[in-house]
């Protein structure tokens, strides 16, 4: 009877408070006359993502609850923790250019005592945010790019190596795994000066550490969400970002490279390179370095490792959607082609820098692919003072998470009518033109927007002229289609991968 008494008076009434605390909870949008999604507790919105659901399907769900209601902002739930998702154009343009003094920082979870790696460009917020984007700037300069251009020519040709071997086997090619071999090899170079030989064995212990983090297992997705909605209780139990195989293995990569380098007083034209002259003079530029801050290596190894992640596997979805797309549309292959071979007849038949740069078709065509297939599918921002929306009475708190759901804006079929169909038409200068500025965000915009784009282009265009000005691509009986994409990977990723065949070209 004893047990009966207890469960009645005291672990009844603690439920009865717990759920209504939580019903409450998840009423915070609707409370505050903000569109919302119905959420459940204890993972909010977030039930079956990873498993029935892609996290796409739970920002497309809430972009189209706000164009249905014609709202700008729509909430739903990270766990407990309250999130907007920005369904009007307009509204996106203010969050990340007009009004970004009041918008500049993402709200990651960052925690540099545990976990260095953490403290990258693309995480921090704030002064620590605003004098690393300084320093780092000069070393995306067209001019520092060009000078990496040499080793994406040499790689280039081990990329072209590899799939003519399996062509010559009449084998169908896993286009995904040699495309990120392709950037892996690139960025490791142009990043670390490493030969990674990705293209030679068909792997590298880069990749590996690649897969551990762009495809994590399900708990980790969910860790990632906890780590943001509950920053200082995860700083205060020293939980780390990344898996310590990952942070051990790059900073012990950073540290002994630039070691060697200093030692031995080695200078490459790469990333690294830039960044010890941070470490060491404070500036890339010629200029006077008296009392100029300068990088920690633990600086300097964060930057390195989200140079790294960001540009081999960004870089590598592209280049592997947009080479399935050219081969699932013959038309739009040919006439690629036909332009590629136009502009290096131009260039001696050399792939040059310049000769890239004129190939303004092909431009069309990357950016077709980055919209149906944006590597980055959402943009984060919090807000950093109250914040009164414009035309609404709503009024955003301090530190009020928002997304910008770049795959649901890419997909509106009132902005790109037939979104499923490959067109790069829709890049043609009067069709831009004809659209809002902020229908089309693959790389962000604003003072925030990735400071690699040109690197990451420049890649994906060289690749896309090394395999079409030699072979031709058609949609291997491998390949599982109508399209669909893994529900369990944390980018874009199609499920059963990318298989292509391809055949050599004869040549006049």
């Amino acid at each position: 009877m004893g047990y009966v008494n207890v469960v009645l008076y005291l672990v009844l009434p603690v439920l009865t408070v717990l759920y209504y605390y939580v019903k409450q909870h998840y009423r915070f949008w609707a409370n505050r006359n903000i569109p919302q999604l119905d959420a459940s507790f204890p993972v909010g919105n977030m039930k079956g993502v990873g498993s029935k659901l892609h996290f796409n399907d739970v920002m497309g769900e809430a972009y189209d609850k706000g164009k249905a209601q014609t709202a700008p902002l729509v909430g739903l739930y990270f766990m407990l923790k309250p999130v907007l998702i920005v369904t009007d154009l307009d509204m996106v343009k203010r969050i990340l250019v007009k009004d970004f003094n009041s918008f500049h920082d993402r709200g990651l979870y960052v925690n540099e005592r545990d976990d260095p790696l953490s403290g990258h460009l693309f995480a921090l917020d704030g002064e620590r945010w605003k004098y690393l984007r300084s320093k780092l700037s000069p070393t995306f300069t067209s001019g520092k790019i060009k000078l990496m251009f040499t080793t994406i020519c040499e790689i280039g040709d081990e990329f072209l190596a590899s799939v003519t071997r399996y062509v010559d086997r009449e084998e169908p090619i896993d286009v995904k795994l040699l495309c990120q071999c392709f950037t892996c090899d690139v960025v490791g170079s142009c990043a670390f000066g490493l030969q990674c030989n990705s293209l030679k064995n068909e792997g590298s212990k880069l990749l590996e550490m690649g897969d551990k983090v762009f495809k994590p297992p399900a708990w980790r997705n969910m860790l990632t969400f906890m780590l943001i909605s509950c920053k200082e209780m995860a700083k205060r139990l020293h939980l780390p970002v990344l898996p310590s195989d990952v942070t051990s293995f790059f900073m012990s990569l950073v540290s002994e490279t630039v070691s060697d380098r200093e030692r031995n007083a080695i200078v490459r034209p790469d990333f690294l390179n830039l960044l010890i002259q941070l470490k060491n003079k404070g500036t890339v530029e010629d200029e006077s370095t008296e009392g100029l801050e300068k990088l920690t290596l633990d600086e300097v190894a964060a930057q390195a490792f989200v140079f790294f992640f960001a540009g081999f596997e960004t870089s590598s979805t592209t280049l592997s959607f947009a080479l399935f797309e050219l081969a699932n549309n013959p038309a739009i292959q040919e006439r690629v082609r036909a332009e590629v071979l136009e502009k290096l007849k131009l260039h001696d038949g050399q792939i040059t820098y310049d000769a890239l740069k004129e190939m303004t078709y092909l431009d069309q065509v990357i950016n077709e692919t980055l919209r149906m297939y944006p590597p980055v599918p959402q943009l984060i921002r919090v807000s950093t003072q109250p914040y009164t929306v414009e035309a609404t009475n709503v009024t955003l708190d301090r530190d009020t998470m928002l997304m910008v759901p770049i795959y649901a804006i890419h997909h509106d079929a009132n902005i790109y009518p037939e979104p499923e169909r490959f067109n790069p038409d829709r890049f043609a200068l009067d069709a831009l033109h004809a659209r809002h500025t902020h229908a089309f965000l693959p790389f962000g915009d604003g003072p925030r927007n990735c400071i690699g784009m040109r690197f990451g282009l420049l890649e994906v265009k060289f690749g896309i002229v090394q395999m079409l000005s030699k072979l031709r691509f058609t949609v291997s009986s491998r390949m599982q289609l109508p399209i669909k994409m893994c529900k369990s990977a944390s980018i874009l990723e199609a499920e059963g991968g990318i298989w292509l065949n391809a055949t050599k070209l004869e040549m006049a």
